[in-house]
């Protein structure tokens, strides 16, 4: 079955909407790292992507799952046929990619995953040295061959950086520099499934459909590259309009008087970075370091009966001089409401915190 609509018909009152929580609720069992890489970038730089997996339960042991999204702006729904292209830890639910330290993360305990792209996925042939990641947490042991487990939460961050060779001042010898091994990057958090832009999620009092990135410099001093991840079920494409905005509020005009912006189609499950946005994207020589960026839902199809909608974003300002780079994390433009996040499940008091989980966007395939 194909279904399409457009998001502005798509209008649900706040009440029963699945509408995004504030950047600061983080844990969940479903969680979308936005951006990963093991590639090389500009100058010297060689883009690597430390995962953090904590365990956020205070009693029981999480076992994790990860699934790579190349990027490319390719349907990665192939991922989801069956567990071949995962990492996991037990042998005996079928991963492709086995790793112990994925099974029993003790109550606070947490996990480094050291250049997880390269860790897991270097050696596929034809993926993509950059993406996204997908981590699934549920109770240790309990996930069974009909892909039924007991839900439970983690918080996962992400560091992409670079090795970099500096030259400090030698403190013994005036005029002299030693030279030093580091690295600089930048902390992109993941994204739980519930946080996520939402084309069901608006009414008259607020709208869900679209996130802004703020900071979008394009000049002699710094660049700016915006990621997007097709966060929706695994059979759902999803179109979008990315418009760049002035500092005075008000749309970049085309010659002809229109405003600026382009239409983007996204395969399910689809990542797209696109680097010096404003230069590559809307054709600008340069821009002040007051623009923003709108991302918002155009309309989406799915061969779902029951298709679940939804998309992330991310920014980075570099620095041209030292490639040094900022994480800008989207923002929606409404406040949080925790009646919107948590709708009552049937027959419970408004107002009860009971979260519903008719909205989640994906599961794990069965073997």
């Amino acid at each position: 079955m194909m279904r399409s609509k457009l998001a502005a018909a798509l209008v649900i009152a706040a009440s029963t909407a699945a509408v995004p929580a504030g950047a600061q609720f983080m844990a969940a069992d479903l969680v979308y790292v936005p951006g990963v890489a093991h590639t090389a970038g500009e100058g010297a730089s060689r883009w690597r992507s430390d995962v953090y997996i904590t365990n956020v339960e205070a009693e029981a042991s999480v076992d994790v799952a990860l699934v790579y999204l190349g990027t490319g702006q390719v349907s990665n729904a192939g991922r989801f046929y069956d567990r071949s292209t995962w990492a996991g830890a037990r042998e005996a639910d079928g991963w492709g990619h086995l790793d112990p330290d994925l099974a029993d993360i003790p109550p606070g305990g947490t996990i480094v995953l050291r250049d997880v792209v390269n860790k897991y996925w270097a050696d596929e042939a034809g993926v993509a040295n950059s993406g996204a990641i997908v981590v699934f947490a549920w109770e240790a042991g309990t996930l069974e061959d009909d892909g039924t487990r007991v839900y439970r939460n983690v918080v996962v961050n992400s560091r992409v950086f670079t090795p970099m060779t500096f030259y400090l001042p030698d403190a013994d010898n005036e005029g002299e520099y030693v030279e030093v091994n580091g690295s600089y990057g930048q902390t992109l958090p993941g994204v739980p499934w519930y946080n996520l832009a939402d084309p069901s999620a608006v009414d008259d009092e607020r709208n869900f459909t679209y996130q802004v990135l703020a900071g979008a410099a394009g000049d002699e001093e710094f660049r700016y590259n915006l990621g997007i991840l097709n966060a929706s079920d695994p059979l759902t494409t999803i179109n979008l309009t990315v418009q760049p905005i002035q500092g005075d509020g008000e749309p970049f005009l085309d010659i002809d008087g229109n405003p600026v912006g382009r239409f983007v189609t996204l395969p399910p499950l689809a990542h797209v970075q696109y680097n010096d946005v404003l230069f590559n994207l809307f054709g600008f020589g340069s821009a002040p370091d007051d623009v923003s960026i709108k991302v918002s839902f155009v309309s989406w199809n799915s061969g779902s009966s029951q298709p679940v909608v939804g998309f992330t974003t991310y920014g980075t300002m570099i620095d041209n001089q030292s490639n040094d780079p900022t994480a800008i994390l989207p923002a929606f433009g409404f406040p949080y409401d925790v009646a919107c996040q948590w709708p009552p499940a049937d027959g419970a008091a408004k107002g009860a915190g009971v979260r519903s989980s008719a909205r989640r966007p994906l599961e794990i395939p069965n073997r």
